[in-house]
């Protein structure tokens, strides 16, 4: 009886954990097309704009407007850390579009929180203010433990977020 037991989790524990390896390769660097600097890319947009607190201003409120906890802003830096977090238990919510998947794999796997970390860099360059944000996915267990990290690099993930930031520069300068 204790064999037959030992085998079912066994059995259990292999099969939750060989997607998570299985996806680990699929997003490593050795496999994954793009270059540093492609990522650079569309990860990074200039504005001709000399006042680096509208940027700022304008990076926090697309964040908080998206759900994200600011963790961190450092004007001074133009630094900006934000993470937000989804219940993958939560049957209100949809997390396809930020993971991928549907919740019932994630909760499948044993996954209970999906997070979304993001990291921002605001630097004066001249008379342009550049900014870099990148993204972060990670899957955690019903015990906190990360099950699958992986960085975003989808460029239309980018692009949406830019876009939320023009708008939200054009509504500053606007003073609405």
């Amino acid at each position: 009886m204790k064999k037959v037991l030992f085998s079912i989790i066994l059995l259990g524990l292999i099969l939750n954990i060989a997607p998570v390896y299985a996806k680990k390769a699929q997003g490593s660097d050795i496999l994954n097309s793009q270059t540093q600097l492609q990522k650079r890319q569309f990860q990074t947009r200039n504005y001709d704009c000399t006042d680096k607190a509208l940027i700022m201003k304008a990076m926090l409120n697309v964040l908080q407007d998206e759900g994200f906890i600011v963790n961190n802003a450092n004007p001074l830096l133009g630094f900006i850390s934000g993470s937000k977090e989804f219940d993958v238990s939560d049957k209100s919510i949809d997390i396809s579009k930020e993971f991928g998947t549907s919740k019932g794999s994630l909760m499948w796997k044993g996954v209970k929180v999906a997070t979304i970390e993001s990291t921002a860099n605001v630097t004066e360059y001249g008379k342009e203010i550049k900014v870099r944000i990148n993204f972060k996915r990670k899957l955690l267990n019903v015990y906190g433990n990360a099950q699958f990290i992986n960085e975003i690099d989808e460029e239309n993930y980018y692009q949406d977020f830019f876009a939320k930031v023009d708008k939200a520069i054009f509504i500053q300068k606007q003073k609405i």
